[in-house]
């Protein structure tokens, strides 16, 4: 099937969280911080992104942390708490600006689909003066990210543009997920959350980076 330009669509959602921001690091500091509170050993970048997954329980679960109503909370408010402490020292990508330039250039416009706490979204964008970009912005309604997916046809409702007339773009199996409950095509970043490998098995679009994802222009 022939893959299409990026300028054939009219509209790109864009994830924000390892996406768009570059916040391994965060994460994986916040959840060897959880460890750390549990007496267990820190795990590497590798270690991570092999076990991370959208809900975020399930990584909860796989660690062997309690994942009942009471303890996930807590869970989530620790994580939560160091990495807002953090969060401040994360980089966009590199060619995160000039990608979403050359996107606004080409006429097509842009919004954002995240799992991130929607005032957190908001304030965060406007941190990096982003806000300029995007038509809207819809983050989770809590801090547990359990995901987006259910949020996905909404949001491209919302936008009043058929599914052919969008593509999302993010950087974990999740996307996809939301891509297609969006009826959205999707392409998958691999500078993110999850490995290569597992981004290639879903069967969408991989880019390396954004470099790679401007020649598809």
């Amino acid at each position: 099937m022939k893959r299409r330009r990026l300028s054939e669509y009219r509209h790109v959602v864009w994830d924000w969280n390892g996406t768009l921001m570059d916040d391994l690091d965060a994460c994986l500091g916040s959840l060897n911080n959880l460890l750390a509170m549990h007496g267990r050993a820190p795990m590497d970048a590798e270690s991570y992104k092999a076990i991370f997954e959208f809900p975020v329980i399930r990584v909860y679960a796989a660690l062997g942390f309690p994942t009942d109503d009471i303890s996930f909370k807590m869970g989530s408010v620790a994580f939560m708490a160091h990495y807002e402490a953090n969060r401040h020292s994360c980089p966009l990508h590199p060619g995160t600006r000039e990608t979403l330039s050359a996107l606004r250039d080409a006429g097509l416009g842009q919004s954002v689909l995240s799992a991130y706490r929607h005032d957190l979204l908001e304030k965060i964008i406007g941190e990096y003066a982003l806000a300029d970009f995007f038509h809207s912005l819809s983050g989770n309604g809590d801090i547990e990210a359990h995901g987006k997916a259910g949020r996905a046809r909404a949001h491209r409702e919302s936008l009043g543009l058929r599914p052919d007339e969008v593509l999302y773009i993010g950087d974990t199996l999740h996307d996809a997920e939301t891509a297609e409950a969006m009826g959205a095509d999707c392409i998958l970043v691999a500078h993110g959350h999850q490995p290569r490998a597992k981004l290639v098995a879903s069967g969408h679009r991989v880019a390396d980076n954004f470099d790679e994802l401007r020649s598809w222009l």
